[in-house]
């Protein structure tokens, strides 16, 4: 993970997984890091020479830890599936594509 600082952009622009970013209904990714932050968790993702992170929700991360995950760090070096999904977003209070894990191998 780079540090962080206020004298440099590195690290701070990240180029968030989002549904239209999937070639289709379901594709799938290589886990290459994991951060936490106290309850956040973010996963670093690659699809050939492309590199994404990805924002875990609560029900994404109650996925990995029911699919045999028994820590964060362990999903690193694991082919992870998305499949877009609609979820209801409050704070524009409509349905929003988004992605949902569907698979960890």
């Amino acid at each position: 993970m780079t540090e962080t600082s206020a004298e440099s952009w590195d690290g701070l622009l990240k180029n968030y997984l989002k549904a239209e970013n999937l070639s289709g209904q379901s594709e799938t990714f290589g886990c290459v890091g994991v951060n936490v932050d106290k309850v956040e968790m973010e996963l670093e993702l690659e699809r050939g020479e492309e590199k994404f992170v990805f924002g875990m929700n609560v029900t994404n991360k109650v996925f990995l830890k029911n699919n045999k995950i028994a820590a964060p760090k362990e999903v690193i070096g694991k082919k992870i599936t998305f499949e877009k999904v609609k979820a209801y977003n409050p704070t524009l209070k409509k349905e929003v594509d988004s992605l949902r894990i569907v698979k960890v191998e």
